[in-house]
């Protein structure tokens, strides 16, 4: 399967770069950017209070709750709603916090960061049951991450949070019954 990969089951949580909660990153490009050098990034968090996020000038956001009770956000001192699975996009420039988190949740990603200039990106859930062909575009990134229910990936079997990458045309089929976040990062051609 050209181009298909399980990148990772879970990853390590490392601490925000504000202090305020744990990141794990799910896929990056270029690998080994760190948080000045990525193109785009990837990651869960997790929110485990009222916390503003980390500022990233020259980012676009957007981030998904994957908790089933949502997350309460403040993003440029408006109140926004997202319910399971809802994604509300932002500039990186913007002053956002998370408030009335009464649990810890998480959030998918800390969220899928493109590089204003670089990258283009797109996040969305899908439920599916049955046989499925994913595919990324030409000059495409596309990172599946399993929410709930499992998948098979040939012999692999994939299970809540484990995440598939495909890369530049790359396709991959699966089979199972899931919700699935999908990241569709396309390069800004200039």
């Amino acid at each position: 399967m050209r181009g298909a990969g399980a990148d990772r089951g879970q990853p390590s949580p490392e601490p925000w770069r504000n202090g305020g909660g744990v990141t794990s990153e799910v896929a990056a490009r270029p690998i080994g950017g760190g948080p000045a050098g990525f193109d785009w990034r990837l990651s869960i968090a997790t929110v485990a209070g009222d916390n503003p996020f980390s500022g990233y000038p020259g980012v676009d956001r957007m981030l998904m709750a994957i908790s089933p009770q949502g997350l309460d956000l403040v993003d440029g001192g408006v109140p926004v709603h997202l319910g399971q699975f809802d994604v509300h996009g932002f500039p990186g420039e913007n002053e956002v916090a998370a408030v009335a988190v009464t649990s810890p949740t998480l959030d998918l990603n800390l969220n899928l960061m493109t590089r204003r200039g670089r990258c283009a990106g797109s996040l969305r859930s899908v439920h599916f049951s049955g046989l499925w062909t994913v595919e990324a575009g030409d000059g495409e990134d596309l990172a599946l991450v399993v929410l709930d229910g499992s998948l098979r990936l040939g012999e692999r079997t994939l299970t809540a949070l484990d995440a598939v990458l495909l890369e530049h045309a790359g396709r991959a089929q699966l089979e199972g019954t899931a919700r699935v976040a999908l990241a569709r990062v396309a390069r800004i051609r200039h």
